[in-house]
């Protein structure tokens, strides 16, 4: 999947959506509904894995789980899989109607990229778009479905280059750093509300934008390391749901991790050392916890606003 830097560039997608049938996109409930995939295109073998707990490893969801703050757009959880990428937005909808009170359903849009195994195979530019543009909406009963192939057409995304990153601020410069190092070293993420303040773009808009830059990166480090290495991000979901995830749940607030290694990110960029593994120059810290009482470097800490 190679980009052409500046350039637009034409995603397919195989896709799984799952929830209740309604009578209208926006009514209540059929009065037959029941749990269910609702569509979902040719190009998937097991439409079942992508029922939400089932993602999630035989979850127990409430809508309690998503963040207040995602509420009305739904989590976004990112997840290596065996073919490839998978991005799931999932929600929770009132039965008795769009922004109605009373009991809710959980819906969940699945997208599925086969064939993509390393970061710099991912299109940069698509997690902005997911971000932004991955909706979810109920499937209306007896509506005619599209079984074929997705595709969506992601904005241009420009080149990252070293002199980019050394006119970035201080404080941009250690955010970047932080999505860089967990994402290679799976450890700990910190998100800071100074540099989303500076930028002007909500918190989960610049996660987006950092892991693009990631993605767009020449250097080669896979999207997974064996079975139990999976999930990749986890973006307003109670993050014990998503072990072994860089999660974001902005409930928490402590003290910050350490300094991210800045050198390391440069080299990727500037890509000067591609023989070197990912995080080979990284001191691994010891003995170290957070405000979470979580070892750093040794189990995954959810992201946390600093204070």
């Amino acid at each position: 999947m190679e980009t052409v830097p500046g350039q637009a560039r034409v995603l397919r997608f195989e896709e799984v959506c799952y929830g209740k049938p309604v009578r209208t996109q926006d009514g209540p409930l059929h009065d037959s509904a029941l749990y269910g995939v609702n569509s979902v295109t040719p190009g998937v073998d097991n439409p079942l894995r992508y029922i939400p707990a089932n993602f999630l490893g035989n979850a127990n969801l409430t809508s309690s789980m998503i963040d207040p703050g995602f509420a009305s757009r739904g989590a976004l959880i990112v997840k290596a899989v065996d073919e490839g990428l998978a991005i799931m937005r999932m929600r929770y909808r009132a039965e008795a109607g769009e922004g109605e009170g009373g009991r809710q359903f959980l819906l969940s849009r699945t997208l599925l990229l086969p064939g993509i195994s390393f970061w710099h195979e991912i299109p940069p530019g698509l997690f902005s778009w997911c971000e932004q543009a991955l909706f979810v909406q109920p499937h209306v009963f007896d509506q005619p479905t599209s079984p074929s192939t997705g595709v969506i057409e992601l904005p241009a995304f420009q080149p990252r280059d070293v002199n980019w990153f050394d006119n970035l601020s201080q404080h941009r410069q250690i955010q970047l750093g932080s999505a860089f190092q967990a994402i290679t070293r799976r450890i700990g993420w910190t998100v800071s509300r100074m540099v989303a303040e500076e930028e002007r773009q909500r918190p989960a808009a610049l996660i987006a934008a950092d892991l693009d830059v990631i993605s767009s990166l020449p250097r080669e480090f896979p999207l997974r390391q064996g079975e139990a290495d999976q999930f990749i991000l986890n973006l307003g979901l109670d993050p014990q749901l998503t072990p072994g995830a860089v999660s974001y749940f902005p409930g928490y607030r402590g003290s910050a991790i350490e300094a991210p290694d800045l050198h390391a990110l440069r080299i990727a960029i500037s890509n000067n050392d591609e023989s070197q593994p990912v995080g080979a120059d990284v001191r691994h810290p010891s003995a170290t916890s957070d405000s979470l009482d979580r070892k750093i470097g040794s189990e995954p800490i959810p992201l946390k606003w600093l204070s």
